[in-house]
Parts: C-alpha cells; sequence; structure tokens
C-alpha cells in the first residue's frame, strides 16, 4: 500500500516551497511536480521513529491543526517531514517550529513535534486534553532509555483518563486499562505486607513500556511497516501563521 498523492493545489503549495529553498536549483515548476509525484506514489508504510510523537484519529485529525496552532501547511513524504525534524526552528525573530503529520496509519496519524514536544513547551498532559476535546482521543508518547524516562497517556474527550510517567520514581494516571497487567494478591502469597504496599496505588500496574502502550492505544511506530494499512498523505505545518517555509537551516530531499 502507498500513501496518496495530493490534489493539485496542495501540490502546488509543496512546489512553492521547493522552488523557494536552495536545493531547488535546476528544477523548474515542472520537474517540481513531477519529482514531487513521483515521490508520493513510490511512498509506502516504514518504520517511524519512537522517540517523542502524539497520536489522534485519523478520521477527526484535521481538528488537531486548529487546536495545536498549526498553519501553512503543505504536503510532504515521510521522508521529507521526519527530515525536517532534525532542524525543526527558526526565528523571525519569535521562535517558529515545523511540525510533521504523519499520514493515516492502521486508523492513526501520529505527530511530530520534536522541539515543542521535547522542550514541553506543549505541556504533555495539557496538550492531549487540547487535542482530545477536539479529535475525540488523542495520545503523548516518550522514551529515553539512556536516561530511563519514560511517559505515556491517553485522553479522551478533554480528560486524561490513563497515563504512566516515570523518571527515577514511577507515577500513574487513572486506573489500569483490560490489557495492562496488574499483580494480585495471589502474586504475594509469600509477602502479605508487600502486597499492601503494592495495592496502596490504584492505579499501578505492571504493563509500562512505551511501544506496547502505543500498540494497545493506537499504533505502534516501531511496527509500522509495509502491510500497516495507510490513507492519505503527510503534512509539514507552521506553529506561528505566515512565517514562511523558508529560512529554516536545512531542507531534507523528497
Amino acid at each position: 500500500m502507498n500513501t496518496a498523492i495530493p490534489t493539485d493545489t496542495d501540490l502546488a503549495r509543496l512546489v512553492d516551497v521547493l522552488l523557494a529553498t536552495a536545493e531547488s536549483a535546476g528544477h523548474d515548476r515542472a520537474g517540481w511536480e513531477r519529482i514531487a509525484r513521483e515521490a508520493f506514489a513510490a511512498e509506502r508504510p516504514e518504520e517511524q521513529p519512537d522517540h517523542w510523537w502524539l497520536a489522534v484519529p485519523g478520521e477527526t485529525y484535521e481538528a488537531a491543526f486548529e487546536a495545536l496552532g498549526l498553519h501553512d501547511r503543505i504536503p510532504v513524504t515521510v521522508r521529507y517531514g521526519q527530515g525536517a525534524q532534525g532542524e525543526d526552528t527558526k526565528y523571525v525573530p519569535e521562535a517558529v517550529h515545523r511540525v510533521f503529520v504523519t499520514p493515516e496509519y492502521a486508523g492513526w496519524r501520529l505527530i511530530y513535534a520534536e522541539e515543542p514536544l521535547g522542550t514541553t513547551r506543549w505541556g504533555l498532559h495539557e496538550v492531549i486534553e487540547r487535542l482530545s476535546k477536539a479529535c475525540g482521543r488523542a495520545q503523548v508518547f516518550y522514551q529515553d532509555p539512556f536516561a530511563d524516562a519514560v511517559i505515556w497517556a491517553a485522553a479522551e474527550d478533554g480528560e486524561v483518563v490513563r497515563g504512566y510517567w516515570r523518571h527515577e520514581d514511577s507515577e500513574w494516571t487513572g486506573t489500569p486499562l483490560p490489557w495492562e497487567t496488574v499483580l494480585t494478591e495471589a502474586d504475594f502469597a509469600d509477602d502479605p505486607d508487600e502486597y499492601e504496599a503494592y495495592a496502596e496505588d490504584p492505579g499501578r500496574a505492571e504493563t509500562t513500556a512505551v511501544n506496547t502502550a502505543a500498540a494497545h492505544l493506537s499504533v505502534d511506530p516501531a511496527a509500522i511497516d509495509a502491510g500497516t494499512p495507510v490513507r492519505g498523505h503527510g503534512w509539514l505545518a507552521l506553529t506561528r501563521a505566515g512565517a514562511g517555509h523558508d529560512g529554516f537551516d536545512e531542507y531534507p530531499e523528497l
């Protein structure tokens, strides 16, 4: 399965950006249109980064642009969108960030916003509460194996219903979902006192891995492959209207 080719109108906006960058030298509009169409047509689902990301339902993802304050979107290939995350900030003089929204994978759109999420400029629970008000459901995921840090949380209709946070200590929000493993009194048959301490937190569960949570809540980016159902194409948007897609330090290949 492959991603969709953008409409002529949307494709024209992408070509405008390509023509405005230094890397466009040597290609005219017709040449870039041909290159872009070929790039979209050749694209297949593949593994995506699983460091920082948001997830929203494919059916309602359009509302995410307004909810996140994203503007001036252009259609992009996944290669271009993910590549733009490496240098996602410019100053005009205010900071402007590039945010990538993937094609729909198995019913979900993934949103990559390296700087806003990585600096927690977008408060993690706050951002999925805002997104879920607009899209019905939303999730945030983060993992850093070097720092032993993990975050995942799910919101519905404006409220976080379940979440896990670990950096040295562990914290849970909400109560375990059916797919989570929870220890019972029988697991502590040799030490009832330890079970009492364990049971003091009703939100506690043994299922904490980010990729496991993503697979149950939406889609695990690391598990996306050529067999994953895909619909639509990716988008690259800006956090400030009218700031322009030019002026960033790097521009990936399509």
